[in-house]
């Protein structure tokens, strides 16, 4: 089963789960539950809002932070060689379809409880490399889960 938000995402400074943002560029957080539809665990976004770029705003330099804030599938772990419980599945510049290259900042998680005091949480750490500004779609998703696409708009930070 697979679980993957299909959601627009703009990187931009929003110092925590709310939806507004602060005159000054930090990271971005987007808060993620995991809810059981049809019988398959799915990832959804617990502010419907984040799967566009319009407020999915993240900036170079910073970094994009998605954080299960609940879980109604059960525990989660990594089932493959090379697979996650839940973590991005691809990360690519929307205009070209080309992979984004900062990929490789991006963390996963190998296990999600069922219950938890400390939301567990992934996240990619943005380069502060003007080259990187533009809208990418991602797909979160994990070896278990079903997945999603979302869209995020990376924009130059200072």
């Amino acid at each position: 089963m697979r679980l993957t938000p299909l959601v627009p995402v703009v990187l931009a400074a929003l110092p925590g789960l709310g939806a507004t943002a602060p005159s000054a560029p930090s990271d971005l957080r987007i808060a993620v539950v995991l809810v059981l539809e049809k019988n398959k665990c799915v990832v959804r976004f617990a502010d419907p809002r984040f799967k566009e770029k319009e407020s999915a705003v993240a900036y170079t330099g910073h970094a994009v932070i998605w954080q299960v804030q609940s879980n109604g599938c059960g525990e989660k772990k990594k089932e493959k060689p090379g697979g996650k419980a839940l973590g991005l599945k691809h990360l690519k510049l929307k205009s070209s379809g080309a992979p984004a290259a900062w990929l490789k900042h991006c963390s996963r998680l190998d296990l999600v409880p069922a219950t938890y005091q400390t939301p567990p949480a992934f996240q990619c750490t943005i380069p502060g490399e003007d080259a990187i500004v533009g809208i990418y779609q991602y797909e979160i998703d994990g070896d278990s889960v079903e997945p999603a696409d979302p869209d995020l708009d990376v924009k130059k930070g200072h």
